[in-house]
């Protein structure tokens, strides 16, 4: 979500990838551990792909605006990606911001990142489409743009099932709709676990 959870709130996405690209086939894992350190400031760790992304991502989200509800608002991030990879000793550091728009039927997430040392940009834009209490219909579109090259834009569909109150799994299926790509398909498995103290 755009904005950050609430304090004693806490999600575990634990995903595991296969990645096509040139006929090849390539297996990967992930997890992204999400949970409120105050009114204000959500912690986020993350690494979508543990045995090919050289750093985790470390992330502070604040949330400036927030809706009455707690459902809808815009947050100011900063990311600090911590090399996990033998041979990588630089940490970079990302500003940007995430919003978040919804209703009781459909959700709009939103996050935006920019690395001053790279100048380099990424960002997402998913709408979470509600069919019945326990399905819902996931569409994203994942970018990002390098000095000098052409940007790498990529399509998500997925569908994730709540299979209890807090376990929920997803699968989804993404695919390059750019000229420049980094992968041919990529399938995605992913269940997420919700719980608070």
């Amino acid at each position: 979500m755009g904005i950050p959870e609430a304090v004693g709130m806490y999600s575990l996405c634990l995903s595991t990838t296969l990645t096509q690209m040139n006929g090849i086939s390539i297996g990967d894992f992930g997890f992204h551990f999400e949970t409120g350190l105050s009114k204000f400031i959500g912690f986020h760790l993350r690494n979508d792909r543990v045995l090919t992304n050289e750093h985790t991502e470390i992330m502070f989200q604040f949330a400036a605006i927030r809706s009455k509800n707690g459902m809808n608002g815009f947050s100011p991030i900063i990311e600090f990606e911590i090399p996990t990879h033998k041979g990588v000793k630089s940490i970079e550091t990302l500003v940007g911001f995430s919003t978040t728009l919804s209703n009781s039927h459909i959700a709009f997430n939103q996050a935006f990142h920019y690395s001053p040392r790279e100048d380099m940009v990424e960002g997402s834009a998913a709408l979470v489409f509600k069919i019945s209490k326990r399905i819902f219909l996931i569409t994203e579109i994942q970018g990002e743009k390098m000095p000098e090259e052409s940007a790498i834009m990529n399509l998500l569909f997925g569908v994730k099932v709540r299979v209890t109150n807090s376990l929920l799994l997803a699968l989804g299926f993404q695919v390059p709709v750019s000229n420049n790509k980094d992968f041919s398909s990529q399938y995605i498995f992913q269940p997420d676990l919700e719980w608070k103290r």
